[in-house]
């Protein structure tokens, strides 16, 4: 698998057969939407599906359950989201299987995820989770308790402040997440393959910086 960031919370995560982008709000912040008929889109919430797209995907998942795409297995969980109250869950966690490798995208959770949250994140290869926070989404102090339970090889921070695009609730910009103890940057870099993904066992979640893709 191959993820790039489009900014926000949006990804397209690839594999040799299967093409899918995640939570593509961009026209609705700024941006230009990535979304074609070529594509699977997916969304954590139901709040981001963008209804008015000229151009629909081929499929579209917004919805728990189990899918099969190509050679990909994407498996959505309900969680709740980080607005809904105590006894509310609006929003989903999926997670992407291919060859046994897993990337599992968090979407706009609240921190005190379930234990049934818990254990379908757990051990994941790569994490993707907001750390823009101001009341919308995880902030770092939220990202690093959603971290620290999924204990991923690999995270990858989404829906920070990015040049050109305007948030409806303004994101905290990357550094904030920087200065966590636990989290170590070096530098960033255009795309993320999950054959680059460290061996070594028990050691620190390696945070990588995705540029922004235009």
């Amino acid at each position: 698998m191959e993820i790039e960031f489009f900014g926000g919370n949006c990804f397209k995560i690839k594999t040799k057969e299967t093409v899918v982008v995640v939570d593509d709000n961009l026209v609705k912040v700024g941006g230009k939407g990535i979304v074609d008929d070529k594509t699977t889109a997916l969304y954590t919430s139901l709040d981001l599906v963008d209804d008015s797209a000229k151009v629909k995907p081929k499929l579209m998942i917004d919805s728990p359950g189990e899918f099969e795409v190509g050679d990909l297995t994407i498996t959505g969980l309900r969680a709740r989201a980080h607005m809904d109250a105590d006894d509310t869950e609006t929003a989903t966690v999926y997670q992407f299987t291919v060859k046994n490798q897993t990337v599992t995208v968090t979407g706009h959770i609240h921190p005190n995820i379930s234990d049934d949250v818990a254990d379908f994140i757990a051990g994941t290869d790569v994490l993707i989770v907001p750390v823009g926070g101001n009341g919308f989404t995880l902030d770092s102090v939220g990202a690093a308790k959603v971290i620290k339970k999924a204990d991923p090889s690999v995270v990858i921070p989404s829906q920070y402040e990015t040049k050109g695009l305007n948030f409806e609730v303004p994101a905290a910009p990357l550094d904030e997440f920087e200065k966590l103890p636990t989290v170590t940057i070096e530098g960033s870099q255009d795309s993320f393959k999950l054959s680059d993904i460290p061996s070594e066992e028990g050691a620190v979640a390696k945070v990588v910086v995705l540029n922004v893709k235009k």
